[in-house]
This record gives C-alpha cells, structure tokens and sequence, in this order.
C-alpha cells in the first residue's frame, strides 16, 4: 500500500484549516465507515476492466473508506472522506486518496456554497459511488460509469435548491480541476499511465420526488498534458515502399471535451423500479481522443431482502476517432523485408491502441441480499459483447486486438456501511 498521493494533502488543504481553527467552537461531531470487498473473475486470459481474468481479481471493486463531518455553527459545516483503493498510477498498489475534502456554508434553506474537493454530480449516484451498500448492483454499470477519468475535482460548488411541494429542485455550478492519471495498454509496449491536467466546470439540474429522481447535467473540460508529450490532432496517410501506412499529423497543448448526461430513477408499483442512463461525450482538437455515446437501462424488483436486477448498457465511440481506428486496425504491410515491415507493423498496433476505442454492449443479471439494515451480498454476472474492439481489454501483446467476442464475468462482494 502506498499513501504518498500529493493530491491527498492539497485536497484537504481548506477543510483541514477549517478543522484547526474552528475545532474548538464545534458544536457536533459524526463519523461513518464503508467498504466493499469483492471479487471478480472472468472466462478470458486477458485482462478487462484493468483487473478481471481467468485468475480473479479482489482489485476491481474492493474499496474500503471513511468520512468525518463537523458541524461548527448552524451555518458552517467540513466533511472529509478518504477511501483506500486500488491506485489510478499503476495497476500493482493501493493508494490512500481524499474524495472529499470541503468547507460548507449554508447562509439559509435555499443556498449551499462548498469550496474544496468535492465529487461532480454527473452520474444518478455520483454521491455514493464508492458506498457499494448503498445501491443494488454489484457494480454501476461500466459502460456509462467510465466515461470520465475522474468526478473529483477541488474548486468552488453553488448549490440553488427550491421546494416546490411535495418534490424539490436544485441546481448545481461548479468549476473546478484536478490531476489526473489515465492508463494506456498497448499490445507492443505493455501498460503505461500517463498524468493530466483537467478543469471542469458545468452545472447540474435534479429534480427529487418521493419515487422519482431526474438529473441533467452538462460539463466543460479542459484537459492538458503534465510533463507529458503533447496530444497528436489526426492521422495521415504515407506512402512507403512496403505500402501506405498511418502517422500522427500535429499536436495539441489542450483538448476540450463537452459531456452531456440525463438520469432517471423510477420507483413503480409492487417494488418495481427502473433506471436509465445516457451520456454523450464530445471530443473537440482532436481525432484521436474520447467521442462516445452510451448508457444503459436496467431494470430492479425489491423482494423482501432480495433485489434482483437485469441491466443492459452500450458504449460506442463515434465520429473521428472511430474512422481513425477503424483505418489503423485495417493497416498492414506484407512481410516483404523480414524485421522492416514487423517494426512498422508494431507502430501502426500502438498508434491503434492508443485511441481510446470502445464498441461494446453488455448485459447483466445480478442480485444483492441485505444481510442487515448496515450491510449487503451481492452477486452478478456479467456478459459483454466487443465488436470491433474496446479499450477495455488489455488485447495479448503482438496479436490482433480483441474483437467479435465475448467476455463472461461472475463478481461476488460483500459492502457495509456504518
């Protein structure tokens, strides 16, 4: 386990100086504890979701945490929440991490400003993400689940609420930016993780009911290399005596991505419910980067204890970036001078694995039996269909990429929360 994260200090920076010079003027103290342990294992050799194979992995969906609010004055509140997982660096450690780390100020009912690191309501369970006893899945599903690098961004957050009734509206802004690592595979050179750094800004809209929530959300982000090379532009095609083959055409300092998200979550009569998500990820200054669309629809019946669910979600890349794939993926030239044309060969592979691609749907079937009110087991499984390819998967090294197949995934876990 490694705990050296400097953005575990920088997150917390704010509330921890709200903690030192209010402390004594607290007026309440609470605490709470949670984790899941599970694991995960696959009919595949190959890895899928960075951590799932024939051999099993506790790493996927293991998470433990804890948060600590302060009340200081009706008005003036600090939460921070820290969770052990599996590191966004590398794929071996476990790293000690702030996913919340903020100063609140609620002048009145209507208004709530926090400033620090405070998780982005993107998703219908943005808030209880990492708090697996909290919903039914033994995971949310992957497909619009992985659309952002990071929802932890450390910034300001103004939040708008109105009562209207028997339901209420809130409105959120935010902008904020964090440092992020995101993990290439490549079948040539193996696992790398390369460092960014991101600002987001957007507002979110949620409308809660007593059996119904609405959320739409739009979000700006600015993503720059850290130290890193700059992001190719396009693709090119050069002619060669063994044949056309692809190169990168210009660079990047920055690329833009505007994502647009729309939740539902439906209680229905007999214990029914239902849930959809979708997400559009539009990729701006570059061809080569994430442009998806995606989501899913699932659907629960609570049975005293027993929640079964059925969920089917899709993620696809589209635009640019799928037609750069799909041109590098077909890109070969004949082994005409033995060494020459293998090096060739194994850049075209790594200039295609390093678009990140996704053409995949999948369907789940799962449940999760409350063993008491503070805990729960699940169990799930998963069966996804690639077609043309998919980030997701860590293709053998040299071959072709993964495609036309399916993966077959059973998760099982046990998650408390206290």
């Amino acid at each position: 386990m490694k705990s050296n994260d400097r953005s575990l200090p920088n997150a917390m920076a704010l509330a921890l100086m709200v903690f030192t010079s209010t402390a004594a003027q607290a007026q309440d103290f609470s605490y709470s504890a949670f984790g899941t342990i599970g694991g995960a294992i696959s009919n595949q050799d190959y890895r899928y979701q960075r951590f799932i194979d024939s051999d099993g992995s506790l790493m996927r969906d293991t998470v433990l945490g804890a948060q600590l609010d302060v009340q200081f004055t009706p008005e003036l509140s600090a939460t921070v929440q820290g969770k052990l997982a599996p590191s966004a660096r590398n794929d071996r450690d476990w790293d000690l991490t702030a996913s919340w780390a903020f100063a609140s100020w609620r002048p009145n009912n209507d208004w709530l400003l926090r400033a620090g690191k405070v998780r982005i309501p993107l998703y219908l369970s943005s808030e209880n993400l990492d708090v697996g006893q909290s919903y039914e899945f033994a995971r949310w599903p992957t497909e619009m689940y992985s659309i952002a690098p990071t929802t932890d961004v450390t910034g300001l957050y103004i939040t708008r609420n109105w009562a209207l009734g028997n339901s209420d509206l809130s409105l959120d802004a935010y902008s904020g930016q964090a440092k992020v690592w995101v993990r290439l595979n490549t079948r040539d050179t193996g696992t790398s993780f390369n460092k960014y750094d991101t600002r987001v800004s957007g507002s979110v809209l949620t409308w809660r009911a007593e059996d119904t929530m609405l959320r739409l959300s739009a979000h700006h982000a600015v993503t720059r290399p850290d130290g890193g090379p700059l992001n190719p532009v396009s693709t090119q095609s050069i002619t060669t005596p063994f044949g056309p083959i692809y190169d990168s055409s210009g660079t990047t300092p920055k690329i833009r991505n505007d994502i647009i998200t729309v939740g539902i979550d439906q209680k229905l009569p007999g214990n029914w419910r239902i849930m959809f998500e979708a997400e559009r990820n539009i990729q701006h200054d570059t061809d080569l980067g994430a442009n998806t669309a995606g989501g899913y629809i699932a659907v629960l019946k609570s049975m005293d204890k027993w929640t079964p669910y059925v969920a089917a979600s899709v993620l696809k890349t589209v635009g640019a970036p799928a037609r750069a794939h799909e041109a590098l993926s077909q890109s070969s030239v004949p082994d005409l001078v033995p060494g020459v044309t293998d090096v060739i060969n194994a850049g075209q592979r790594r200039f295609a694995d390093s678009i990140p691609f996704y053409d995949q749907h999948s369907l789940a079937i799962g449940t999760s039996y409350a063993l008491t009110p503070h805990s729960k087991l699940k169990a799930e499984w998963l069966h996804t269909w690639v077609r043309k390819g998919s980030a997701m998967i860590d293709s053998p090294s040299a071959g072709p990429a993964v495609s036309n197949t399916g993966i077959d995934v059973l998760s099982i876990s046990y998650n408390f929360a206290y």
